[in-house]
């Protein structure tokens, strides 16, 4: 799908939202208002919201532990979220999903519920991809993951079984080069660029710059309608830099400050606002005016969450509700 004028600004949008909610969340974690774990998704927004742009309804998602974009363009509200990470009553899971990572979902939705261990969203997704084959119903499933993950034996039998079977899978690696403190060069014996192992399963793999939304989203065009015409699976390896820590208990002491800085200086906001308004797609005041939708948007939703909701605290009476069927 060529992008308009329309979508490029949406898209800035949805990046603007991932920035400043993911901003919002680190201050609101320290203050003690969020519960559960935080793990910064800043400077990956061009991944998630290029390669899940061209998502429809009747596609799925797995969730990142980094960054929250791909959840919002599926569907869900600020308010829903910021209420469940606070544990209140009137939001997905009714409070019971605090986590501010990935373990909850939204079938409804297409957000598959996402179990904890990083990497086992892999052969997850493939199983959703079987699902949709079997069914003929035309949808994919994009699974986001890191360089970690990948060199998890889930990452090489989920997408094994996706190559074999033809599955219509999108396998989104965000690379940002470290898994926790381990770099990425001493963790695959000098690979750098992991696209390269979907050779090994007879599917395309390809490498781009993170911080190029609009090649990012090409490529997951690309991949999405192979995979919709039954092509099987890609393997889709975004580069990026982490921002931070792997999450707010991480000090980050493994890492130089030059190294920190030279990454954020490929900051994907900034490049894609400069290259919209050079084009004549996007003016000042209409940034200007995206932000301060964020920012009214973020605040509602903290208002929301805090001063119209319900708290939940644990109650042994309750204990069972969304563990068994029918609870």
């Amino acid at each position: 799908m060529k992008l308009s004028e329309k979508d490029l600004k949406q898209m800035l949008y949805w990046m603007v939202l991932g920035r400043r909610f993911e901003e919002r969340k680190m201050v609101l974690f320290r203050q003690g208002r969020l519960r559960g774990f935080l793990h910064p998704g800043l400077g990956q927004e061009a991944v998630h919201v290029g390669a899940c742009y061209g998502l429809g309804d009747g596609d799925f998602i797995t969730l990142s532990h980094r960054g929250k974009e791909p959840e919002l363009m599926k569907g869900w509200s600020l308010k829903d979220m910021i209420a469940g990470m606070m544990c209140k009553k009137e939001s997905y899971g009714a409070g019971r999903t605090p986590d501010g990572s990935h373990m909850y979902g939204d079938l409804s939705k297409g957000i598959i519920p996402s179990p904890g261990i990083i990497g086992s969203v892999i052969p997850l997704a493939a199983g959703v991809g079987l699902g949709l084959k079997m069914k003929k119903s035309g949808g994919v499933v994009v699974t986001i993951f890191g360089d970690g993950a990948s060199n998890r034996g889930d990452f090489h039998e989920g997408i094994n079984l996706a190559a074999a079977l033809r599955l219509p899978v999108i396998f989104l690696l965000a690379n940002n080069q470290w898994a926790i403190s381990v770099p990425l060069k001493k963790a695959t014996g000098g690979v750098t660029r992991l696209s390269v192992r979907a050779a090994g399963y007879g599917i395309p793999g390809v490498t781009v710059d993170g911080n190029d939304v609009r090649k990012i989203y090409e490529e997951a065009d690309k991949a999405i309608k192979r995979a919709r015409a039954g092509k099987g699976p890609t393997l889709l390896e975004c580069i990026i830099h982490r921002w931070t820590g792997h999450g707010m208990s991480d000090p980050d002491n493994y890492r130089t400050e030059k190294e920190k800085k030279e990454g954020e200086k490929k900051d994907p906001i900034l490049r894609f606002r400069k290259e919209l308004i050079s084009e004549g797609q996007l003016t000042e005041d209409e940034y200007t005016g995206i932000e301060q939708r964020v920012a009214k948007e973020l605040e509602e939703a903290i208002h929301f969450a805090e001063k119209e909701c319900t708290d939940i605290d644990p109650d042994y009476s309750d204990v069972s509700r969304g563990v068994y069927a029918g609870t």
